[in-house]
């Protein structure tokens, strides 16, 4: 019988913890199997090598439970406004990033904070300012890329040819 292994290339631990991270409930259920791996004898360490987490990360989670049942892996409601852009807008929102601006009769050549507040008004309807657009575009994995420069060196022999040729034409001195 072949044995199970994961061969894609974006299955990696980083990258499977970092979207346990975006998905509402997701962490909860890390959290579950590192109390279950220390259940069924797993050393602390271990389940914090294989699952990313911190020591102290580990510790607060089995602390809690101690003290309040498994009641405390369930995370208090956050206060404040909740996030204009629900996970179906946020999809919406993904796939038009990977499309210029251009596209939807935005004339600019990339997206930045204001581009994406005036396509966010005409498309979904929503309000945001400048700088929420910029967290949401950074929290999307995108970034503002400035514009480098690339300076050419010239080859040895080049630059030797261009010394000879600059003393031919030097005026004799008098």
């Amino acid at each position: 019988m072949k044995a199970l292994s994961l061969a894609h290339q974006e299955a990696t631990r980083e990258k499977l913890l970092a979207l346990a991270k975006q998905i509402p409930g997701a962490w909860i259920g890390i959290k579950i199997a590192a109390l279950l791996l220390i259940l069924e004898g797993q050393r602390p360490g271990r389940v914090n090598a294989v699952l990313g987490l911190s020591r102290m990360t580990l510790e607060r989670w089995i602390n809690g439970v101690n003290r309040k049942g498994i009641q405390a892996l369930i995370p208090d409601p956050r206060p404040g406004r909740p996030a204009q852009l629900t996970p179906a807008v946020r999809q919406r929102l993904e796939r038009d990033l990977g499309k210029p601006p251009r596209e939807f009769g935005i004339q600019r050549s990339s997206w930045d904070g204001p581009t994406l507040v005036v396509h966010l008004r005409k498309r979904f309807k929503l309000e945001l300012k400048v700088r929420q657009a910029q967290y949401w575009l950074h929290r999307l994995d995108y970034s503002l890329k400035r514009a480098g420069y690339v300076y050419l060196q010239a080859r040895a022999k080049d630059a030797q040819d261009f010394r000879q040729e600059l003393k031919k034409t030097v005026p004799p001195s008098g």
